[in-house]
């Protein structure tokens, strides 16, 4: 998952709030309402968005939570790679130990048959 995909979720929250406070100040420059009418309007508005404000924690967490479990899953698999290295490793050292000993073994024959 690169880093683009990461932060999608923050991307469009951030949009959405820019475009509402931009649809907002458009709103109210070009409106024919009195200005009681306007500020009632506005209460409206920013009841809204703070409801919707509200909600986005719930939104970004609900996004996140596949991307967590996704984060998990991959450092458990990674654990698993690891150990199963350390074990192939650990088991090619252990032969070359061994072959080392027989052929160490061999040369210090031959060497005394030549003798």
């Amino acid at each position: 998952m690169n880093n683009n995909e990461c932060n999608h979720g923050g991307v469009v929250a951030l949009s959405f709030l820019i475009g509402a406070i931009a649809g907002a100040t458009t709103a109210l420059l070009f409106s024919p309402l009195s200005g009681k009418d306007t500020r009632g309007k506005i209460g409206d508005f920013s009841n809204d968005l703070k409801d919707k404000i509200g909600e986005l924690p719930e939104h970004l967490k609900t996004q996140a939570s596949p991307l967590v479990d996704r984060g998990k899953e991959m450092i458990e698999k990674g654990e698993h790679f690891v150990d199963d290295q350390k074990k192939i490793l650990a088991a090619a050292y252990e032969a070359g130990k061994e072959a080392m000993k027989q052929e160490k073994e061999a040369l210090a024959a031959t060497m005394k048959s030549k003798k």
